[in-house]
Order: C-alpha cells, then structure tokens, then sequence
C-alpha cells in the first residue's frame, strides 16, 4: 500500500477551506455527542484455556487460573453490555508463549492451512474489530504467521513493518548488507508487508437516539527490536521503521481520509526516553497530533494504576491513565484484565464531522469475574487435549526439583540447566574445529537467566518438583523459544563489568534505606545473568565468583543503558578452576542472540560475536543436551549437581527479605531445603502488585543449595 501524503494533505486542505465559505449553523440541534467504548486485550500469548499446562490434570480441577481469553470473554461480554457502542481490539504478542502456543508451532504451517489457528477461533467468535502484530508474532517465521493470519476475520495493522526491496537505498553498497537506509522518501517509495492501518466505518448511537457513521482509524506497531530478536526469520526480508516517526507520516494521511477518531495500538511499553527506534515508545504516541487514544503493551504492566511506577515521567497521569493528556491503557498480560477506554465523540454538524474531547474521556482496567466461557473452551477443546498430551510426554527422570523462586540470592538449577546444554553445545563447536584462533588458555563459558521469575504474578516461576522432566519442563525452564544461540569474545574486563552491571542492576547496596527492598523488584529476573563453567573432574564448579553488597555499586543513575560508571565494586572473587581471571583474559560465551545484541550493555559492549546460529534454538538446545546425556548412559535418571557458582557477602548484614513466589513448594523449599533461606508465609507486593510472598535470606551458604524431590 503507498500513499502520497502531500497531495492528500493538500486536498483535505482546500476541502475545508470550501467548508469554511459555505453557510453554518448554530442550531443547538445540529450538536450530537457519542460515548464510545473501547476495549484491549494484549500479550495474550496463547492462553486461550484457563489452563495451567504445568500443573497436573487435578491441580486444574480445583484451581481456576487468573488468566485466560476463555475468561477475559466474560468482562468483555459485561463490559460491552452497559453501553451502546463499542469496539475490541487486541495488541500483540497473540501466537506465541505459552504450551498451547509451542503445539501449535510443533504441527507447522501446513497444519494451518486446513485448519484456524485456536486463539482465532476464540477472538472470531468475539468479534474483534482489529488487531496488531506483537514482536512474538514473528517467532515462528514469515510464513507461519502469514497462515496463522488467515484465520482471522478482522483486519490486521503493522504500519512500521515494510518489505525489504532492493530498489529502497542501503546504508551500505556491501553486497550482502540488507540494512535500509530511512529517509522521508521512504515512506512514499517502501512497500509495506502488512496494512500499515484500517478505517471502519461504525453506525453509532448518539445522545439524540439516531445511528451516526463514525470512521474509526487504527493504527498499530511493533517493536524496532524484531530485527534482532528475530533476525533468522527478517533481515533481508522485512524492514523496520521508527515508531513515532511512522506515526506523524501516516496520521495525518488517516485524517486526510476522513479518520474522525485515530486509535493507535503501539506493541509498545511506557518509559521515558526520546531515542529512535525505541523499543518502547508509546510515550512518544502521545505527542503525535490527531491521536486520540493509546491502547499499548509489551511489557506486561498495568495502565493506569496507582503503584507509582510511572510517577517520574513528565505529563503521564498514571492513576487517570493519560499520557499527554490523551487517555491510554495497558491491560497486563494473558487476558488478566481488560482495557477500557471511554471516550467522548462531539458533533456540530449534525453528525458530519466528529473531534473527541479528550478532557471527558476516561481509562480504566477491568478484573477478570467468576468462571469462564464455556463456548470459547470449547471452541479449542481439540488443540486443548494435544496440549495437555504433547506437554505430558516424559523425558527423563531427575535427582533433584528444579524452581526459579530464588535464583537472585542462590545459584539456580533452573538456570543451571539452560547454562550446561548452552556450554555443551559450544564444546561441540571448539571439538569441530570451531574458535580455532582461540588461545591454548583461553576460557569456555556460558550464560543465561531465570525466564519465569514473577513477571506475570506469584505463580509465574519454574516449578518443576514431580522428579520427571517433559516437554512441558522443558517449556517450564525456557519460556522463549524464539532465542537462537550467539557467541561472544571478550576479555576478562568485559566478563568482570557484565557481573557488576547485574549486581548494579538487581541490588540495593546495603545497608538499605527506610522502606527500600534487597532486590530491585523493577529489574525483569529475564535480565539476572548467571555465567557457569562446567564441572571439573572432582565434580566441582569450574567458575566461582563472589559479591559483596554491601559495597556500593559499580553502575549507578540507570536509565536503560544510560548510567554512570564508577570504580566501586561489588565483584571480590572471579576465579576459573581455582586461578583468579585476569582482565585480559580470553574468553568465549554462549548466550541467546537477545543477550548479544544488548550492544549497549556494559560487558557486551565491547564484546565481539563470533558466531550466530539460526539452524536451531536454546530450547532446543536443552533438548538435544538431555538426549546426549541420556544416550552416554544406563537408566532414564539424570543427576544434577549444583555448581555453587556464586555467592554474596554482606558481612555486617543478619538477613534481608525480598518478595517470591506464593507457591506450596516454595515454602517448602525456604523452610527445611535450602540453607540461608525462611519464610513465615508472609504476604508482600512485587513492584506494587500483590500476590506475593516475603522469604528472608542469611548470606549462609554452608548447606545445601538444591530442593529435594518429593
């Protein structure tokens, strides 16, 4: 689709110039109003079922998940009730992340080209009006979510998604680049993958009791980041623009179209920053003209509320949910809540023309009510069952349980796990001839995270505790599947500023402040950073590090990756098979390719990739290390040793608390499992959001470091 928008601009100009000689009239009567609800679902991430895949058949029958679109259904069905007009539009992130999603990744596009995607068959039946492409859309490639699309009968926008054409200007003349350079003429010349917005004409029922058309214009974005996160599915074949930038060039052209209200659907989050191409930018939505609402996501927060969380970004009123003025929400994740955003339409030419007053306009989020839809339920009861069957299928059986309910303060098997498959697959790389440059002493790593940490509530950890791991364990311990592994060298220095940037990022130096927390509860458990080094041949870890927090923190005054960096350190102890790491040792790391574009991120920064692998990704990779494990011996039982990687110090300090899962095994873990940990049950908030759990921590770490099995 390509517009020119000078000459639309051009004619909606001279068009009211003629307005403006024509005869009008103060007739009160020629004044009409509209209330006109709008509503958000976002980051569904396939959880149609209020299922939960990684609990047992009869944990479900007594427990009904917080989530869900099966049960979202019924508030919209509600909320749509109490007015007379009304919209449904979802933002993002819809195919991918959950089991139900992995299922249906695992039959492919061919499977979808006889058969609806599950979460259409649910939105369908709820009549969306639109929706728009969140970056997970992309994970499964092009041509699965261009068959996933087709089951969906409301319209699709993605106005800063373009096809890559080599007629468009590049940033370089080398042959294989595929980076575009993006000027103002791109937006007349570029050719877009998907509608980059839709007008719909609505009949809507005014305060006069008569049906008006109004045409509603929504426009929708995705991240700029899919092209690193998802860059074995785009580069050199989709090109991504700014996103406040798309927006004043393709605004102005819906208005020039007779747009009498522009809704704009940011797969976006909130925070403030005036950087272009950035990942979060709905703040910046909200000084486009002729934008009338925000109905954003992403990051899986809540708009508005009153937590406080948004207090330091100028003219964003969080508890009215206003960003510049303009009414926005956020509705969480998973079908959790629902957004609601209330605007008021006014009329003074009997219905011709329409502005929205903003200042009687009104956001809101909307809770879940009791039970779920039947009908939607049953409209994927068949994609329902192979999940529950696909997520069954065992593995092998385990020692140990595996969590992530305290991976900050205790060296984590769950992560553990993910750093062994990750450092065994580069060991089988450097064995085929791989980093053959490599120095004879040069230093084999691994790194990755906790990826179920509470980010979505206090039963949003790895639990994996039946001594059994399956497909679903494995889906339990590595939630993205759309990671791809990268290889990074770097010196000593660079490994040393990478620990410290997570020390400076997920503490508080102590002692702490009134009212401060141990953990900061605002760093996602996604981004804690723990290296591993293998075992040695006596079976202990091969790398140690120590922190002491009670030193100030080497990072400070972070704003994404802007701060400032001190000589302070956190870091006391580095050493490798008992050596100390020198800052100019050499040193090769296994991550995700999400990790290794962090380009400005210290530790990162001077890094160099190496190597990048497409052909498969690190939830595979576990996959293919429990086989391998499991084919070099006798039995189906897998041992796994806690490497005890690191430890914090805090010599001066009895105990601090932090907030962690609400879950049976937790306590269980806390209380008589774990050394240095306890918990009296005590309920606490995580970034303002309840649900959670204090546990208290003594730095000791003289015992055991794993939960038993049951």
């Amino acid at each position: 689709m390509k517009f020119n928008a000078k000459k639309l601009l051009l004619v909606s100009s001279i068009a009211a110039a003629l307005a403006g000689c024509s005869n009008s009239s103060d007739d009160k009567n020629d004044s009409i109003s509209i209330d006109l609800r709008l509503m958000e679902t976002t980051d569904i991430h396939t959880n149609v079922m209020p299922y939960n895949y990684f609990e047992s058949a009869e944990h479900n029958e007594v427990n009904l998940p917080d989530w869900g679109l099966a049960r979202t259904s019924l508030v919209i069905a509600q909320t749509r009730k109490e007015v007379a007009n009304s919209m449904l539009f979802d933002n993002g992130d819809l195919i991918q992340g959950s089991p139900m999603g992995d299922y249906m990744a695992a039959l492919g596009a061919e499977h979808l080209r006889g058969d609806t995607h599950p979460v259409y068959k649910a939105m369908n039946y709820l009549e969306y009006d639109a929706a728009n492409l969140g970056n997970h859309e992309f994970n499964y490639g092009l041509e699965y979510l261009d068959e996933a699309l087709k089951g969906s009968e409301f319209p699709y926008v993605g106005a800063n998604v373009w096809k890559a054409d080599d007629s468009l200007e590049k940033v370089s003349d080398a042959v294989e680049e595929c980076e575009v350079r993006i000027t103002e003429d791109f937006y007349d010349t570029a050719e877009h993958m998907y509608d980059p917005y839709v007008i719909l004409e609505r009949e809507f029922i005014g305060d006069d009791g008569k049906a008006h058309t109004v045409k509603v214009g929504v426009i929708g974005f995705t991240p700029p980041d899919i092209m690193g996160w998802d860059a074995a599915h785009l580069v050199c074949n989709v090109v991504v623009s700014d996103i406040k930038k798309t927006a004043e060039h393709y605004v102005p052209i819906m208005k020039a179209e007779g747009a009498d209200v522009v809704v704009a659907i940011p797969h976006s989050g909130l925070n403030n920053n005036d950087d272009e191409f950035a990942e979060n930018a709905s703040l910046h939505l909200g000084y486009v003209d002729g934008i009338d609402a925000i109905m954003f996501g992403h990051d899986h927060r809540d708009f508005p509320n009153s937590t406080g969380e948004y207090g330091d970004i100028p003219n964003v009123d969080a508890e009215k949910g206003l960003i510049n003025g303009i009414p926005a929400v956020m509705p969480g994740y998973w079908g959790a809540k629902l957004g609601v955003i209330d605007l008021k339409l006014n009329s003074s030419d009997g219905g011709k023309t329409w502005t929205v007053d903003h200042t009687q306009s009104t956001a809101e989020l909307r809770s879940l009510v009791e039970g779920s839809d039947a009908a939607v339920e049953d409209l994927v009861e068949t994609e329902h069952v192979g999940t529950v069957e696909y997520m069954a299928d065992s593995i092998a059986d385990i020692d140990v349980n595996m969590n992530s309910f305290f991976p900050q303060v205790v060296p984590d098997l769950s992560i553990q796990v993910v750093n062994e498959a990750q450092l065994h697959q580069l060991n089988k790389w450097k064995a085929e001839g791989e980093f053959a440059d490599a120095s004879d002493d040069a230093i084999f790593l691994s790194v990755s995270a906790p990826f179920k940490s509470g980010r979505n509530g206090g039963q949003d950890y790895t639990n994996i505790q039946e001594g059994e791991l399956t497909n679903a364990s494995v889906a339990d311990i590595y939630v993205f599947d759309n990671n791809t592994p990268a290889v990074l060298k770097m010196t000593g220095t660079d490994m040393k500023r990478w620990i410290e940037w997570v020390n400076s990022n997920a503490y508080r130096s102590l002692p702490l402040s009134a009212g401060e927390t141990f953990l900061v509860e605002e760093f996602p458990g996604y981004n804690f950073d723990a290296f591993f080094g293998g075992f040695s041949d006596n079976g202990e870890g091969l790398l140690k590090y120590k922190v002491n927090v009670e030193n100030d923190s080497r990072f400070t005054d972070i704003d994404g990756f802007r701060y400032t960096e001190t000589d302070n350190e956190q870091l006391v102890e580095l050493t490798y098979n008992g050596v100390e790491i020198a800052d100019d040792a050499e040193i090769y790391v296994i991550t995700n390719n999400y990790r290794a574009s962090n380009s400005g991120m210290p530790g990162v920064d001077n890094a160099v990739m190496v190597k990048e692998e497409f052909a498969f990704n690190n939830r595979e990779l576990v996959q293919f290390y429990l086989a391998d494990r499991l084919a070099e011996q006798e039995g189906t039982t897998l041992s796994f040793p806690n490497a005890k990687v690191f430890e914090l110090e805090a010599p001066n300090t009895a105990s601090v608390a932090f907030a962690s899962a609400t879950l049976e095994e937790g306590f269980r873990c806390a209380t008589n499992q774990i050394t240095g940990l306890s918990t009296e049950g005590e309920e606490t908030t995580k970034e303002g959001t309840q649900g959670f759990t204090e546990y208290h921590f003594n730095f000791d770490y003289s015992g055991e470091f794993n939960c038993e099995a049951k």
